[in-house]
């Protein structure tokens, strides 16, 4: 599945549940939030976007038991609380790109067991916790624009992924990197920067590279695979 297959079908699946469940929806967008807003019943909650304000922490113990979608990008994110994370056990998207100083992700995040859409893109995240390996589930990973995270080790532990993005990242694609995402049997689209040792190593795997989608950083040849 591409990207903008991705993209339309969580459009379709909003579109095809708003108005029937409005109750389960909060949408602020766009309107100057500091902190999480104040919500009565978190656990009717489903669906929530809180893109482009200004919330720079989430650190309340809110129990949010049925929210399944989490947009949250473009804020001012720099601490997204353990306890909040792991209190999302049927979240299945999570955006969180575009929040520049947020660098870290809590090691609750192994816990989303659900979890199928993950985007870290243009973040200050350095590393990917331990319990990251524990998302079985997750097909989705964007950590396009990472400019400080140097290493994707133990990726090949995401057995479900089918689409992850590296481009402007600071991951640097080595014979080691390349076995894990020979690991990787549903993978069908990676976005990379390749250098001339790169393009080598993954030329010399098919079917890998039929999934790349390339942005090229060295003198090879440009192929639209």
């Amino acid at each position: 599945m591409h990207e903008h297959d991705v993209v339309r079908e969580m459009a379709l699946w909003i579109a095809s549940y708003f108005g029937k469940q409005k109750e389960t929806f909060i949408v602020q967008a766009r309107v100057g939030l500091l902190k999480i807003p104040k919500v009565k019943d978190w656990g009717a909650v489903r669906r929530m976007s809180l893109k482009n304000n200004d919330i720079e922490e989430i650190t309340c113990g809110s129990k949010c038991s049925e929210l399944t979608t989490f947009f949250l990008q473009e804020n001012q994110l720099k601490n997204l609380s353990g306890e909040f994370i792991q209190s999302m056990q049927k979240l299945a998207v999570l955006d969180l790109s575009g929040n520049e100083n947020f660098s870290e992700l809590p090691e609750q995040i192994s816990k989303l067991a659900s979890l199928q859409y993950l985007d870290l893109s243009f973040t200050s995240i350095e590393l990917l916790p331990v319990g990251f390996q524990e998302l079985k589930k997750l097909a989705h990973l964007n950590l396009a624009s990472t400019e400080r995270l140097c290493s994707i080790s133990g990726i090949s532990k995401l057995s479900s992924l089918k689409i992850l993005k590296l481009r402007n990242s600071k991951v640097h694609i080595d014979a080691s990197l390349v076995k894990e995402l020979q690991l990787l049997e549903h993978l069908q689209v990676l976005t990379i920067m390749i250098t001339d040792l790169a393009w080598e190593l993954l030329l010399g795997d098919e079917r890998l590279a039929n999934c790349i989608n390339l942005s090229v950083n060295s003198r090879v040849p440009t192929k639209a695979v």
